[in-house]
């Protein structure tokens, strides 16, 4: 199932549970202040409408001001307590973050992307992230909405060739 059906799928779950749905103008996510957070749920009703919902955040969330974010990119809520892990153990939840002794350019900001994924290879003369039209330039990890998508990304691509979904980060 692509991922617009699931987002088609569980925005139609949360109507049909009662869940207010909103529409939402902002550029950017609200911060969070609480133990909720908005997130996009696609509806069909217009092309260019963006609606919210409430997702509950738990309260032994350690990286809550990225759970709207991540879920607007494209992670399941499922998944986020897992990425909330990743997050908190890789750059305790700060975007500025770099790791100048990982090879390969060193890895960079929330989930601390290696960047052997966005140089070229033999298989991606432009490199993987480039490909698949996330970034443009290892730098532009350090935007957190492109590292989500990035690690969104890699963890597509794990599932692709048989792996698990969280195989990029390999101390799980």
């Amino acid at each position: 199932m692509t991922t617009r059906r699931l987002r088609l799928v569980a925005g139609m779950m949360l109507a049909l549970a009662g869940i207010a749905v909103t529409p939402t103008y902002a550029d950017a996510p609200p911060p969070v202040t609480s133990t909720t957070v908005s997130v996009l749920a696609a509806l069909p009703i217009r092309a260019t409408t963006t609606t919210t919902s409430t997702v509950p955040v738990p309260p032994d969330a350690r990286c809550p001001m990225w759970w709207s974010l991540a879920l607007d990119v494209g992670f399941t809520i499922e998944q986020m307590p897992t990425l909330d892990r990743i997050m908190f153990v890789e750059s305790r939840c700060d975007e500025t973050q770099h790791n100048a002794t990982d090879p390969n350019g060193g890895s960079h900001s929330l989930t601390q992307i290696n960047g052997y994924w966005c140089r070229p290879s033999r298989y991606y003369p432009d490199g993987y992230l480039q490909t698949v039209g996330v970034l443009t330039t290892c730098d532009d990890l350090y935007t957190p909405e492109i590292n989500l998508r990035a690690a969104l990304a890699l963890a597509d691509y794990s599932r692709s060739v048989g792996l698990d979904e969280w195989a990029q980060w390999a101390w799980l």
